[in-house]
């Protein structure tokens, strides 16, 4: 099952995770994030969000993954992504993971008869599913899930010329202590403990789209 979650997390596999900054673009233009005290702020801040509101949903999608469960947890992640700019980030990349997962795991008819039902498809649902379907263990998964913000977050701090990308790594090797801490403490809980902690990282995310340059695509 190992080689399952090196190949989710292989900057290859094609789910266009790296044209999203989760935020970070807007902050930096805005003059949120300036140097790497204000980038380590944001990304804690980050990294708290997604335990506090999207680890529930990976938690029962993996516990269930099944057509009826998808549709139930799709349907209220898209209610609870009011944010239009990570709503739409989180579809795309969530559309496009179930397309390469099907191809790549066909031997999972679950992941087949989930897109023929034409899903909204956020990602942190689609990805819980396929940990699921795959067999992975249920705490691997939700750690996965914070890998995902922590590299994502930093990629894009490189490409921005906030950080080098020795700085990048060393940053990512500091935090992993946080996003384990995040881990430990918010883990295995149900969607209805679901909640909004950063209200500010939607406010800056939402101002993406007015940015008069930009270079990802949230």
């Amino acid at each position: 099952m190992e080689w399952h979650t090196w190949q989710l997390v292989d900057s290859l596999y094609p789910t266009g995770g790296f044209a999203h900054s989760l935020g970070l673009e807007s902050a930096v233009q805005e003059k949120i994030v300036t140097n790497t005290t204000t980038l380590r702020q944001f990304v804690v801040s980050a990294l708290y969000q997604t335990g506090n509101l999207l680890l529930p949903f990976l938690c029962e999608a993996h516990a269930n993954p099944c057509v009826e469960n998808f549709a139930r947890l799709d349907a209220l992640a898209h209610a609870m992504t009011t944010n239009h700019v990570a709503r739409r980030a989180s579809i795309a990349q969530g559309t496009a993971l179930l397309r390469v997962a099907t191809q790549t795991y066909s031997h999972l008819p679950v992941l087949r008869a989930i897109k023929q039902t034409r899903p909204v498809g956020h990602h942190v649902v689609v990805l819980g599913t396929l940990c699921g379907a795959l067999g992975l263990d249920s705490l691997a998964s939700q750690r996965l899930l914070l890998f995902f913000t922590l590299r994502d977050i930093l990629s894009a701090a490189t490409r921005l010329n906030l950080v080098g990308p020795i700085e990048s790594a060393k940053l990512q090797m500091q935090l992993a202590e946080v996003a384990e801490t995040v881990l430990q403490t918010r883990k295995d809980r149900p969607v209805d403990d679901a909640y909004q902690s950063a209200p500010y990282l939607d406010l800056v995310q939402g101002r993406h789209d007015q940015l008069y340059t930009r270079i990802f695509n949230s």
